[in-house]
């Protein structure tokens, strides 16, 4: 059985906050930022919420196939900025698009989320004979930005991305109590007699592996909206020690990187691409430095969005999938890689189908 992205979607806002802005509001410049971070622009949702960029990514890649919306019976929304705390942002998202059955819950990983939330569908397609799912990341970070500290205002932007999963061994035909799912949120008996196929399409990346990690962190390196328990004060902010999340970023990402080449008995040449959360470009040009796989494999955008947190990689996925044609890559792979608060890590590895 193989869950597949069958199509990926992103939107980000017309509002464009530029380095040279950026100095007028702290003590910066552009050719500063650039030299320590890569970014050149980021973009802000002044007037959208986190549900509202999510829409507006998933309504792109829903409608690059036909596909009927009442086979998306899976919705994982990964966020650290979401609306409301009850109903889950997931809920608001599924009602938004008309997607009226489906079991749908939000996942807080920081950075990690949208690698972690893959990992989370492609178990429970399984379990649950799952046709279709919705992964989203979606962030509006902006809110949470202190627009006077110079550390963190330059490195974080608003946007969207999101995946679409295909099982490609779905069974339409299943008897009814054989999963507690099926009448509410996969309809069965519409579809017990129809003959199920995979989408045919041009590029396919399956889901062959991942690695999910993470380790207490006890100093608090990467915080948002945090409380001291001493002194019950609270930051509503991004707070963040950006040496040592560098530090932890490039460590753990060498060792994810060289679990999944050993795992899958691969070597880097079978490496095709990197997509790895786009924190900074120096973690990055130090991950290919200190791994087997050369910077010229790995997609970079951070210079358009900065730092997206959950909406990251979903965000770089679909615009390395837009821009490169993987035709000439099938039976290779692409590797996607991300870290950040708790602290959390992980990996997938995808087969090129």
């Amino acid at each position: 059985m193989s869950i597949s992205i069958i199509s990926t979607g992103s939107y980000a806002t017309d509002e464009i906050l530029d380095n040279e802005s950026l100095s007028k509001m702290v003590d910066t410049n552009n050719e500063w930022i650039l030299e320590r971070t890569g970014i050149k622009t980021r973009h802000i949702a002044n007037d959208m919420t986190t549900e509202e960029l999510a829409k507006k990514a998933c309504e792109k890649a829903i409608e690059k196939l036909d596909i009927n919306k009442e086979d998306i019976s899976l919705l994982i929304f990964a966020t650290i900025s979401s609306d409301t705390k009850v109903p889950s942002s997931s809920y608001t998202l599924a009602g938004g698009l008309g997607i009226e059955k489906a079991v749908c819950f939000d996942v807080n990983a920081a950075c990690s989320g949208f690698v972690y939330s893959m990992t989370i569908a492609k178990s429970m397609m399984r379990d649950m004979n799952c046709k279709y799912a919705l992964v989203i990341g979606s962030e509006r970070l902006s809110k949470y930005v202190d627009w006077t500290d110079r550390s963190t205002c330059i490195l974080f932007g608003d946007g969207a991305g999101c995946v679409l999963l295909e099982n490609s061994e779905y069974q339409a035909n299943l008897d009814e109590e054989d999963s507690l799912y099926k009448e509410e949120n996969l309809k069965v008996n519409e579809y017990q007699n129809s003959e199920v196929k995979a989408l045919d399409l041009p590029v396919k990346l399956e889901i062959k592996d991942s690695i999910l990690a993470g380790k207490y962190d006890e100093k608090k390196y990467l915080t948002v909206d945090s409380k001291n328990k001493l002194t019950d004060e609270s930051s509503p902010f991004i707070e963040m020690n950006g040496r040592q999340i560098y530090k932890f970023a490039t460590d753990v990402g060498v060792k994810v990187i060289d679990r999944l080449l050993k795992r899958n008995n691969i070597s880097s040449e079978d490496i095709v691409m990197v997509v790895a959360h786009q924190a900074n470009k120096r973690i990055i040009q130090t991950l290919a430095e200190k791994s087997s796989l050369k910077i010229e494999k790995w997609f970079i955008n951070l210079d358009k969005y900065g730092n997206t947190s959950s909406a990251s990689v979903a965000l770089a996925l679909d615009e390395a999938l837009e821009k490169t044609d993987f035709e000439e890559y099938k039976g290779k792979y692409l590797l996607s890689l991300a870290f950040g608060g708790g602290l959390s890590y992980g990996g997938i590895l995808f087969n090129i189908k």
